[in-house]
């Protein structure tokens, strides 16, 4: 056991390790350095340590990253932002979480602070991050503090400055708390202290979790709405008028990106761990899973059921606009079905400079034509990106399908 402290005045400034620089820990991190922490960042990736170095070139405060967590040890407070997928057999994998444990409690030391941010499932700070803890030798409140305050990045460029988000904190005792919270209020502008960290936990999920549900209701409207020959843009327009008790929501290829096709997932799995699994929610996830499929189908019966040798491109492949992240984008699996089925295909999009993995194997075309110059047989809008002009892509191709209900009207126009 380690030798026990009694909680005393909370640390104003301090050594911080963050744990993960993606889009979380990244803006995190620099935030930090910006409030005076003297901050290490630790992420495995090159790429990932770089581009958080370019974007503390010239900013405020004191900023490393790291690859060797051995110099992690010391510090003050520790954030885990690292990234929590689902597994092949569509369950949460908490296997970086673990991983990240394992480097906290190794560099730990009396009077820390560990926050993790990753999203996961209910019960996660109280279940594993504690039992680790713990298990290390750690009391929880006395030698070390323990809290969880769940990620809320927006990431685009257009996304609120990460200092203006309010901050969920629930933490696991009271002296966690005050902890926890000397660290947050030199972060943020607004802490919204919750009673436990369940509810923190499940605060997260349900935020997406509303996300999905209301996709897959526009999903199933935006169908219906087409049918009857009544454009859903229009119709979300004008119910968007009302200035209370609706959110807009529009239809698309299918949500993308690390939160809204996995954390209600995670919700999911607890919920059924309970007893209490939700029929809507599993009827969401699986409506968001087969969008790209239904508007496949549609695209074969325009092009004929057979689309070897069609030459099709699609238009914007990231997870959503304005972005260059791919993780579970929506054209991305339409890219897959189409290759599959034999289609000449290629991609065209303006926020992809170097292609991908993912992308390698497939034509890129720097402008709305296959990469030989020829005019494509159809056109698919993938992502809606600011820099397409709308109006071009409806004359490039003698049909364009369009997910977004989006395009301006015109004869090569199809909406699906």
């Amino acid at each position: 056991m380690h030798p026990g402290i009694a909680p005393a005045p909370s640390l104003s400034r301090g050594r911080l390790a963050v744990l993960g620089l993606g889009y979380v820990g990244r803006p995190l991190a620099l935030g930090a350095a910006a409030a005076g922490y003297d901050v290490w960042g630790f992420d495995p990736s090159p790429t990932a340590r770089e581009i958080a170095e370019k974007a503390h070139v010239g900013g405020h405060g004191g900023f490393q990253a790291c690859a060797d967590p051995v110099q992690l040890a010391g510090a003050d407070t520790w954030l885990i932002c690292v990234p929590t997928p689902l597994d092949a057999r569509g369950r949460p994998d908490l296997t970086a979480v673990r991983a990240a444990l394992g480097m906290v409690v190794r560099g730990l030391k009396p009077g820390a602070l560990v926050c993790l941010v990753s999203t996961c499932q209910p019960g996660a700070t109280n279940g594993l991050c504690r039992s680790v803890l713990e298990a290390a030798g750690w009391r929880i409140g006395q030698d070390v503090f323990l809290a969880v305050s769940p990620e809320r990045e927006n990431p685009g460029p257009h996304a609120p400055p990460t200092r203006s988000i309010p901050r969920l904190l629930g933490a696991t005792d009271p002296a966690s708390l005050r902890r926890a919270l000397a660290f947050w209020r030199h972060m943020v502008d607004r802490v919204e202290v919750v009673a436990s960290p369940e509810v923190a936990e499940c605060a997260k999920l349900l935020e997406n979790t509303y996300r999905l549900v209301n996709i897959a209701l526009m999903d199933e409207l935006h169908a219906a709405f087409t049918a009857l020959g009544v454009p859903t843009r229009d119709v979300v327009a004008a119910a968007a008028t009302k200035p209370f008790g609706f959110a807009p929501f529009w239809p698309g290829l299918g949500a993308g990106g690390h939160c809204i096709p996995v954390d209600p997932a995670f919700l999911q799995m607890e919920a059924a761990r309970s007893g209490a699994p939700s029929a809507l929610l599993a009827k969401a996830l699986a409506r968001n899973r087969g969008r790209v499929a239904r508007v496949l189908a549609q695209i074969r019966a325009r092009l004929g059921h057979d689309l070897a040798g069609k030459r099709v491109l699609v238009a914007g492949v990231t997870y959503k606009p304005d972005v260059a992240d791919l993780r579970a984008a929506a054209p991305l699996r339409l890219l897959r079905h189409l290759h599959h089925a034999r289609a000449e295909l290629a991609w065209h999009d303006p926020m992809i400079t170097k292609p991908p993995p993912a992308l390698a194997v497939l034509p890129c075309s720097a402008v709305l034509t296959m990469p030989d110059g020829a005019r494509p047989d159809a056109i698919i809008l993938g992502t809606p990106h600011r820099a397409f002009d709308l109006t071009a892509i409806t004359r490039a191709a003698p049909l364009v399908f369009d997910p977004f209900a989006i395009l301006p009207v015109g004869p090569s126009v199809v909406v699906v």
